[in-house]
């Protein structure tokens, strides 16, 4: 069962990756409109970071957990009867929050817009309730097909939603010239075009069938997870205010850079590996509901040495992936804060393992002040350590934090699920990842092809070391590589 579960998660994940590829490679289009002043005054774009801003904050909050609830709900062995039922139910709870933010923004926009002192944004206000409503219903859907393990039609509607958007744009800003106004109104248009197709499909696969006993269930499992949805934002990308703050933004513009670069392993790997993994680890749960969770313990390994693999090359990278892009050599500060922050990603995603078992389990309380609580202590230790230690204070920071948030869901899974994970390997990856990097930077003085010939070397050496310290053995990567070709054999036998 683990096995093909393992391979359910590597082409599901691989597909989510590349959907994630394409999806920040499709907003690099819409730079040159928003950095147009003639097109979007400074002061608009502005406006419109702020706006992105508050739905990243507002989605969340008022999704209730839903989306989670959904994947949870119905995979639970316990919840047999009620299985059919959940889709319907939670799309029901959704829509009527979506028609109460309409309402609420329809009717409120004057007064916020008089509290901002922005006589001419009570109509963006109404479009953006328009937007943040459509965002929401259609997250149910695409909840759905993550459930139904339909990864691929999953990254489509995602495409094909942000096609809709950079199309509207290029027509309401650059073509009809409407400013802001137009921006908002594309990105109402293409969520809400979104939002329509996929809950009509929706409406066409799943019972129409509400469940009041569910309600309740939902509700209590969805809203602390809402909140904690609140608090994540403030633990992935608080310590870029509080650096503002307290040193300037030539120092967060800096530190900016690096999160950009580490950045790609949470793009490539980890977002993707959580779409996948969250579905299929909870069916793995709910096929097992007692003794080890053998998947999580599986993935658990392979994760963290192909996290750590990825960690090391974009540590060993950066340095002339910046000298090659920037203009400015004051970006090549950047270089040292890329191995920090690239560990906090793989502890971020380690603790997306632990959360699955605590989803299965019903755990959200525990879930919501875990993460509270991390990004509490992450604000203290960026108050405590920017003043004398800059941005790698901040660094540092991170993966304290992302260490006590992952170390806590880790606590309570075991006390759920008890199982053996392997943290030998996870010391050994991070010692290794960590020592090759020091390595590494001991090369920055050497001329270009030298020093990009010895990273290389260093990046392969972390492989032939995973095997001499028994982290892989000889014959699993010959099954694996055999498997691999298996796949190959199979996806042209498919394409033909």
């Amino acid at each position: 069962m683990s096995q093909r579960a393992l391979g359910r998660l590597l082409q599901q994940g691989s597909i989510y990756a590349l959907g994630n590829l394409l999806l920040k490679a499709s907003g690099l289009l819409l730079a040159p409109l928003y950095l147009d002043t003639t097109l979007l005054p400074q002061a608009a774009y502005g406006y419109l970071v702020l706006l992105e801003a508050t739905a990243q904050l507002l989605l969340p909050l008022l999704g209730l957990g839903m989306t989670t609830g959904l994947l949870k709900f119905a995979t639970d062995a316990t919840q047999q009867d009620r299985r059919e039922a959940v889709p319907f139910t939670v799309l029901g709870i959704t829509l009527a929050v979506a028609v109460l933010v309409i309402g609420a923004s329809w009717g409120g926009a004057p007064w916020i817009s008089r509290q901002l002192g922005w006589p001419d944004g009570v109509s963006i206000l109404r479009l953006f309730g328009c937007y943040l409503a459509a965002k929401m219903l259609s997250g149910v859907p695409l909840a759905f097909l993550r459930l139904r393990e339909q990864a691929a039609l999953y990254t489509a509607a995602v495409l094909l939603e942000a096609a809709l958007l950079i199309g509207g744009v290029y027509y309401l800003l650059a073509h009809a010239h409407l400013g802001l106004r137009g921006v908002v109104q594309a990105m109402a248009i293409a969520s809400g075009s979104s939002a329509l197709v996929l809950v009509g499909a929706m409406l066409r696969v799943v019972p129409w069938r509400w469940d009041p006993h569910l309600v309740g269930r939902l509700m209590h499992f969805g809203v602390p997870l809402a909140l904690a949805g609140i608090a994540l934002p403030v633990l992935h990308v608080g310590d870029r205010y509080l650096l503002g703050w307290l040193t300037g933004p030539e120092t967060v513009a800096v530190y900016g850079w690096a999160a950009r670069l580490s950045g790609v392993l949470n793009m490539l790997f980890i977002q993707s590996f959580q779409l996948a993994f969250a579905v299929i680890g909870l069916k793995a749960l709910g096929e097992q509901p007692e003794g080890e969770a053998a998947l999580h313990r599986r993935t658990f390994r392979h994760y963290t040495i192909w996290g750590g693999w990825m960690a090391l090359a974009l540590s060993l990278g950066a340095y002339d992936v910046t000298a090659w892009l920037a203009s400015d050599p004051v970006y090549l500060k950047a270089d040292p804060l890329v191995l920090p922050l690239s560990l906090g990603y793989l502890l971020f995603g380690l603790y997306n393992i632990f959360v699955n078992v605590l989803y299965a389990a019903g755990e959200s309380r525990f879930i919501a002040r875990n993460v509270v609580g991390a990004g509490l202590l992450n604000v203290g230790l960026n108050l405590w350590w920017i003043p004398w230690m800059g941005a790698m204070g901040a660094a540092l920071a991170t993966i304290v934090a992302y260490s006590v948030l992952a170390g806590g869901a880790a606590w309570r899974a075991l006390r759920v699920r008890p199982t053996v994970y392997p943290w030998r390997v996870l010391a050994i990856v991070v010692a290794l990842t960590v020592g090759l990097s020091l390595v590494g930077y001991g090369t920055e003085t050497w001329p270009v092809a030298a020093r990009l010939a010895g990273r290389v070397l260093l990046v392969l050496l972390y492989g032939l070391l995973m095997v001499i310290f028994r982290v892989y053995r000889y014959d699993e990567l010959q099954e694996g590589w055999r498997w691999l070709r298996r796949r190959l054999q199979m996806m042209r036998s498919h394409s033909e």
